[in-house]
């Protein structure tokens, strides 16, 4: 592997389209590292995670700092979801060290698949309950009364507060499992399991949901980073301009967000996440298979 400046810039820069996106979209840009530096760059997949799950928890202190003076996180719901999420992180890590790297890669593909059915089919979901009040008119259950985890935020594509109440804790705690399982596997975060969680199954609104998991990634990501530094998976040389990079452009992403309307970002999210899947799939067909698939560029 050769560190020239041109590929440390290209890699700079790489890396701040995807910290901007992951502020953006509240999933701490190594659901786009991961794929850059695989398919991009031509690096071996543990080594893309370990650098991923190091530019994660830099860019998380960088956007989620943002979202709480914004008042969009939720800081309640985040840390009673992160207790699940750092098990999770703590077995997915121990795991990817002896999985292979094709099915690592399958793995990946099938995570973005269903981030972008969920994404695609939702899209209209969250304006329509914010203008009908659905978001505060729902029910709290058991949980969410007791510590409290409604919350609030000012939307400003809307122009107005929005209120929202909190329920489904038990499958959101599942789900949190689950993505601190891909955060230490895939060096994701956990991001795109949980914003999708909070939206989906536990009433929080798309803005909350980004502020909120923006806050957890970077918790997620450390517990996962350690074992990979113990491992000898983690080069400086890569991991130096991804996680300056990230951080550059999740400072811009968190200042964009909360002005564009959660249709907007949920159309976003479901194309990067379809061409990113493919481009992930074809690599893990052409390592176990030697399928060779059409390269989209």
């Amino acid at each position: 592997m050769s560190y020239t400046p041109l590929f440390v810039g290209v890699l700079f820069l790489s890396a701040c389209v995807a910290g901007f996106l992951g502020a953006l979209l509240g999933v701490g840009g190594g659901i786009f590292i991961v794929p850059t530096l695989v398919l991009l760059f031509h690096l071996p997949v543990k080594i893309a995670v370990a650098a991923s799950l190091v530019s994660v928890i830099a860019t998380s202190n960088a956007g989620g700092s943002s979202y709480v003076e914004q008042h969009i996180t939720n800081l309640r719901l985040g840390m009673f979801l992160e207790v699940a999420t750092t098990v999770g992180a703590l077995s997915g890590s121990v795991l990817a060290l002896y999985l292979r790297e094709w099915l690592m890669l399958l793995l990946f593909t099938l995570l973005m698949l269903y981030m972008a059915v969920t994404a695609w089919v939702s899209r209209h979901a969250d304006d329509r309950r914010i203008a009908s009040g659905a978001f505060a008119a729902a029910a709290n259950d058991g949980w969410s009364r007791r510590l409290e985890l409604a919350g609030s935020y000012h939307d400003q594509a809307l122009a107005r507060t929005v209120e929202y109440s909190v329920n489904g804790t038990g499958i959101g705690m599942s789900i949190s499992y689950l993505a601190g399982m891909a955060s230490g596997l895939l060096g994701v975060g956990g991001g795109v399991l949980k914003v999708s969680a909070m939206n989906r199954y536990m009433n929080v609104p798309m803005k909350a949901a980004v502020g909120t998991s923006k806050m957890m990634i970077g918790v997620t990501a450390a517990v996962g980073s350690i074992l990979f530094y113990m491992a000898g998976l983690i080069h400086f040389h890569v991991v130096a301009p991804v996680a300056l990079g990230t951080t550059a452009g999740a400072s811009v992403g968190t200042l964009v967000m909360n002005r564009l309307k959660s249709v907007v970002l949920k159309r976003i999210f479901a194309a990067l996440m379809l061409y990113l899947a493919y481009g992930m799939l074809a690599k893990a067909l052409q390592l176990r298979f030697h399928i060779v698939l059409p390269n989209l560029g």
